[in-house]
């Protein structure tokens, strides 16, 4: 994996949470996020999430991780 999940917070600047996986993509693709982080909270597990730091975790956790 060439994404470290650590690096998802600055691409996920300006995001108003609860934010749907879809909210994280786009604000993702403004931020300039690579085509692998995209793809990955696309298979995320969790409909929305709360935080930045709930999406790294869920990054960490996921089964696509490493």
């Amino acid at each position: 994996m060439d994404f470290d999940p650590n690096d998802a917070p600055r691409y996920l600047e300006g995001v108003e949470y609860p934010a749907s996986k879809e909210d994280l993509i786009s604000a993702a693709e403004g931020n300039g996020a690579p085509e692998e982080l995209l793809e990955r909270i696309g298979t995320l597990g969790r409909p929305s999430f709360d935080s930045a730091d709930e999406v790294v975790a869920e990054l960490e956790a996921s089964p696509t991780a490493g």
